[in-house]
């Protein structure tokens, strides 16, 4: 058995145990079910409807690709002390697990919780959450959950000048989420109660992760 395996169904009984629940396998196939239980995979899918104090960002690579009326709001809504950037992120989450027909227990998940903290070039920014749980069906299905994002660029970038903040919004808008991190403790229902990974995931566009 692979050490994620073991370690994924140690985990899931130990949360189980716990929080008081009684395991009750009523047969060699659905113990052997629950052996082969892996964790919820995760991935940066895409950030799109990018906007910087307004303006939408989508399509623009350099300033020179900003129409003077929007350099003109961009401007003076730098100017106020404040450059708020909004973005809907969005995050596939993959349950790999496939439903087994030789027993009644279902792989079918939920994301429960999804605490989360946003770096922008490695620099940590906003924290949030879902509001409400997630399903997450079994056989490899991926399902997209949405996150609106939205940050003062001046608050966490007070180094950078206007056209590096505008660089910024516009690589997000163009490159996605190259520039992104996720870092999120997700609390995932299983068939035998809830468990919340032991560490934080660093969430990333370039692979799936759990």
């Amino acid at each position: 058995m692979k050490k994620n395996t073991i370690f994924a169904t140690l985990f899931f009984i130990a949360a189980a145990i716990g929080g008081g629940m009684l395991l009750s396998l009523n047969s060699c196939a659905q113990l052997n079910s629950l052996m082969g239980l892996t964790r919820v995979q995760f991935k940066l899918q895409d950030a799109v409807n990018v906007n910087l104090a307004g303006i939408n960002m989508t399509g623009k690579k350099s300033i020179s690709d900003i129409s003077v009326m929007d350099g003109l709001n961009l401007a003076r809504a730098f100017a106020t002390g404040k450059f708020p950037l909004t973005f809907t992120l969005y995050v596939a989450a993959k349950n790999p697990n496939a439903k087994d027909p030789k027993s009644n227990l279902s792989n079918t998940f939920a994301l429960e919780e999804f605490p989360w903290r946003l770096l922008i070039d490695s620099k940590e920014t906003i924290t949030g959450g879902i509001a409400n749980a997630v399903a997450l069906p079994d056989g490899g299905t991926t399902t997209t959950i949405p996150l609106q994002m939205s940050i003062d660029l001046k608050q966490f970038f007070a180094e950078k000048g206007y056209e590096d903040m505008a660089n910024l919004a516009m690589a997000i808008a163009g490159e996605g989420t190259s520039r992104l991190q996720l870092n999120a403790k997700p609390t995932i229902s299983t068939p035998i109660g809830n468990m919340t990974y032991p560490k934080e995931l660093n969430i990333v566009s370039t692979e799936f992760r759990n």
